[in-house]
């Protein structure tokens, strides 16, 4: 309670702890619960609405922290019909219809104030903070540490919004006085832009790097340069931090992280999938239709575990959430027997039934959250295994992978060799980089589309009683992330011929 308290006074006394100044010396916040900068993110429940402090960013603001103009309305103009429910505006222009009704604080740059705010908070708050970073699994380790946590008041992104512009929401937030701080952090968050790697507001006493990939390779030169970037989220660490490594990161990728890290902490613990020699590491998978049995060495002793829906990639990640469940409470019971509830977002190897006609039942998996090298070779590392699983026609769609740059098509040229080698009765293509691949090869039963629709019919023609269909692909560069809803929406109910 105290330290709510204290949290509380810090917005009361803003103009005591950063530059700025209110409004109407006679209007002062009350109790703030909530921070917003978004319209669309602001509660349409009045009494929450009042206890939420709104962040006015203007266009100019966004542009900034974008670096380059992107589509934005300006904060006073969001609000307009509820700037006199809000329990505070922090905005760089008053707001006149609110000026005898609500608290406004007014700042010369609002995306100043909040990086200052970010930091203020941080500094009253004593309690776990995790920062997640990775090629891929960022998502899934920080929604499945959250599962192992849901006994706890856990502050989390929201979906992926993990972002240069979204760290300090997140982290302005700590307002609400949480009991950990659960944070996946993107490259764009890690640069060196503006004031630097946003590890330096979050300040992690955990760190996790889950892999280093090829991603983001139109805007890095190779999976070194990314590792160089990725190990910045260790600049928010300090002696006490421990970092939870994927030890099946490449040798030189490492390497580099490891450098890294001894510049702010010893404390370095790692996990392998691979049997390498870890802390943690995976033994055994026995796989079932729709779960898989995990058997690990956690620190020297045997665990077992169950996942739904255990890709490689989601047990890669199970194994840095249950390292750092553990970190915290310094126990790993109560998080196994968690496992096996554990779901993901929508489009992350989401299992969907899928109801056809004549009572008959086919499964897709849906993975098109997105895709990068890593994750593609993951849902393709699925079907192979899973496909025993079921009698009817095994059906693997992909779209092409984004944010390649002019590595574009050598990539896809290896991904189609691990595409072909998937062992599926039909293999669909989609997207402009995989068109002459797939029109390359003659078998009747492996086809590039050039629209949904077309797919679509198809693909109704080779779904029968217990099919499975595994679909990836990136969410950019084409309408391709589009598809798995329009499948659960045409095959949602039960249908009888």
């Amino acid at each position: 309670m105290e330290k709510m308290v204290q949290m509380q006074n810090l917005v009361k006394e803003l103009d005591r702890y950063l530059p700025g100044h209110f409004l109407n010396e006679e209007l002062r916040p009350g109790e703030l619960t909530e921070v917003e900068y978004q319209h669309s993110m602001l509660s349409r429940n009045p009494a929450i609405l009042a206890k939420t402090m709104f962040i006015s960013i203007s266009s100019e603001r966004r542009d900034y922290v974008n670096r380059k103009p992107v589509k934005w309305t300006d904060g006073n103009v969001q609000i307009i019909g509820k700037e006199n429910l809000l329990g505070l505006i922090v905005t760089e222009t008053p707001i006149e219809s609110a000026r005898f009704t609500t608290p406004q604080f007014i700042v010369e740059n609002s995306w100043a104030f909040m990086l200052g705010f970010s930091k203020l908070v941080r500094s009253h708050f004593h309690k776990p903070a995790i920062a997640i970073t990775g090629s891929v699994g960022k998502t899934s380790t920080r929604m499945l540490l959250t599962h192992l946590l849901n006994e706890r008041k856990v502050l989390e992104n929201r979906g992926n919004h993990n972002t240069r512009f979204a760290i300090p929401l997140y982290m302005s937030k700590l307002l609400k006085e949480p009991d950990v701080l659960n944070l996946e952090v993107s490259l764009n968050a890690l640069n060196g832009y503006d004031t630097g790697s946003m590890s330096k507001l979050i300040r992690p006493n955990i760190v996790i790097i889950t892999s280093i990939g090829e991603a983001h390779l139109s805007s890095m030169k190779d999976t070194l340069t990314i590792a160089l970037y990725k190990a910045k989220v260790l600049e928010g660490a300090n002696e006490e931090t421990t970092l939870i490594l994927n030890a099946d990161i490449g040798t030189k990728e490492r390497d580099i992280i490891l450098k890294k890290a001894r510049k702010y902490t010893n404390r370095i613990l790692t996990y392998s999938a691979k049997g390498q020699d870890a802390d943690v590491r995976l033994k055994h998978v026995q796989h079932e239709k729709f779960y898989d049995v995990i058997e690990i060495t956690f620190f020297g002793e045997t665990l077992t575990y169950r996942l739904p829906t255990g890709s490689n990639g989601l047990i890669e990640n199970s194994l840095a959430a249950l390292m750092s469940y553990f970190q915290i409470y310094k126990e790993i019971g109560p998080a196994l027997l968690k496992m096996e509830s554990f779901q993901s977002l929508p489009k992350t190897m989401e299992m969907i039934p899928l109801y056809l006609p004549g009572n008959q039942e086919a499964f897709m998996i849906d993975d098109s959250h997105n895709a990068a090298v890593p994750s593609m070779l993951n849902a393709i590392s699925y079907f192979k295994t899973h496909q025993q699983f079921y009698r009817g026609n095994k059906i693997l769609i992909v779209g092409q992978i984004a944010d390649l740059g002019e590595k574009g098509p050598e990539v896809h040229v290896k991904m189609m060799k691990d595409v072909l080698e998937s062992d599926a009765d039909y293999i669909f293509g989609y997207g402009d980089l995989f068109k002459d691949l797939f029109n390359h090869e003659k078998s009747a039963n492996v086809q590039w589309f050039e629209n949904l629709k077309e797919l679509r019919l198809v693909l109704r023609d080779v779904l029968d009683e217990d099919s499975l269909v595994v679909i990836k692909g990136s969410v950019t560069g084409s309408d391709f992330h589009k598809l798995g809803g329009l499948l659960k929406e045409e095959y949602q109910k039960k249908t009888e011929t």
